[in-house]
């Protein structure tokens, strides 16, 4: 796919205009740079998107507010600028940042054992050999703490992570939510509960030492269960109160409602030359308010909603007098913690919720030094610059089967936000 360029950048920043992220201005969309429109454009032209929205914001203003393709391909639904994505892994930040709230207030501490909240993790077991029924397993060289977790250092894993004994335990014994991201018909029954998942992590060997190295996981998804033992609320009502309505998110959160269904996107999934839709709005799980409350991959949200937490972030923990966090917060979940060997480059940090660039980063072409970002499966994406008060969100609505989840948007989105950081 072709990619924007500098000149494009150029055009975007020359054209931008003062706002507030409460009210996007259509004059901005008018004047917004043609050529991301049309990189966009010809994405969802050559069925790699059904379409996608990108705002970037610089200081208080927008840069770029860009809209284009559809919500749903047959029946010919544009996509709007207050579409509804589902974010998948751009809920861990979210969950992230509720558990350094957590910490502020002193309901918790970031070198707790997560047993002291979840009793159904003590006494676990690390996979050390052997197959599927034959495992040799060791106890934990030390308790799992919470910021294992938010690094995802924990020992815990994704079901679709990889095909060791310890994935297939987890496909077998169904330690997993039911999601459209990895499942196979031969796994086992999903957790229907976030205290059901975590009882099945609890008796699942993990993959190694807690502390030791990175492995993408469920780990954000036990943050939210750490979240509603230590608040004694639960996690929809804990973000709600804590993060969405102070920052004026009013589309996100677990659940789709009837007035925001037109709204909601089809979920495709990318086959050959073409995008197959696998979830229709009315169908789907976030219409159902009794489905796992999964902080790492379960909420959705607009464009405009998430580029406001980024904003917050990239400004230090506070937006438009809101203080969600504290600089110091802030500064923590941004410092390099863990290597993502593994997942992406494997000169990539992961700090507590999201990568962490530097000049190795940079130097790939991954990301550049000193930023954060994360995506999801859906190819959604954000990217924040705090130097630049710069955050940026690129939505769609596409699962890429064996293609990184994140080539597309990061093609789009994160050499533009590169661009747009250098000026």
């Amino acid at each position: 796919m072709r990619r924007a360029s500098a000149g494009a950048v150029a055009f975007a920043l020359a054209l931008c205009a003062p706002f507030t992220t409460s009210a996007l201005h259509a004059q901005v969309e008018r004047a917004a740079n043609p050529e991301l429109r049309a990189e966009l454009q010809a994405a969802v032209d050559t069925h790699q998107l059904p379409g996608a929205t990108v705002l970037i914001a610089r200081g208080g203003k927008l840069l770029a507010n860009v809209t284009v393709g559809w919500n749903d391909i047959e029946r010919r639904k544009p996509l709007a600028e207050d579409s509804i994505f589902r974010l998948f892994s751009m809920s861990k930040p979210i969950t992230s940042v509720a558990v350094m709230m957590l910490a502020e207030r002193g309901k918790l501490r970031l070198d707790d054992p997560v047993e002291k909240y979840l009793p159904e993790l003590a006494n676990l077991r690390v996979y050390v050999s052997g197959d599927l029924d034959h495992m040799v397993t060791e106890p934990v060289r030390r308790p799992m703490t919470i910021a294992n977790l938010l690094t995802h250092s924990s020992g815990i894993t994704y079901h679709f992570t990889g095909n060791t004994p310890v994935h297939q335990y987890y496909r077998k014994y169904g330690v997993m939510r039911d999601t459209p991201v990895g499942r196979l018909p031969t796994d086992g029954p999903p957790a229907r509960s976030l205290d059901e998942l975590v009882a099945r992590i609890g008796k699942a060997p993990l993959l190694h030492q807690p502390g030791t190295e990175f492995a993408y996981s469920y780990s954000t998804t036990v943050l939210g269960a750490v979240i509603e033992r230590a608040s004694g609320t639960k996690l929809d009502r804990f973000l709600a109160d804590n993060i969405f309505r102070p920052l004026g998110m009013t589309d996100t959160g677990f659940f789709i409602s009837d007035a925001q269904l037109p709204r909601f996107t089809t979920l495709y999934s990318a086959a050959k030359d073409a995008l197959v839709p696998i979830e229709q709005p009315a169908t789907s799980d976030y219409r159902d308010h009794s489905r796992l409350l999964d902080g790492g991959g379960a909420i959705a949200g607009t464009a405009r909603d998430y580029l406001r937490f980024a904003e917050m972030l990239a400004n230090g923990g506070t937006l438009e007098g809101h203080r969600i966090l504290k600089q110091s917060s802030v500064d923590a979940m941004m410092t390099p913690r863990v290597r993502m060997a593994g997942l992406g480059s494997q000169t990539m940090w992961f700090g507590y919720g999201f990568s962490i660039g530097d000049a190795a980063s940079a130097a790939a072409g991954m990301q550049p030094d000193g930023t954060a970002s994360w995506s999801g499966s859906g190819n959604t994406y954000f990217f924040i610059d705090r130097r630049k008060h710069l955050a940026a969100v690129l939505m769609t609505h596409v699962l890429n089967g064996q293609r990184s989840p994140t080539s597309l948007a990061r093609g789009i989105l994160n050499r533009e936000a590169a661009r747009l950081a250098g000026n």
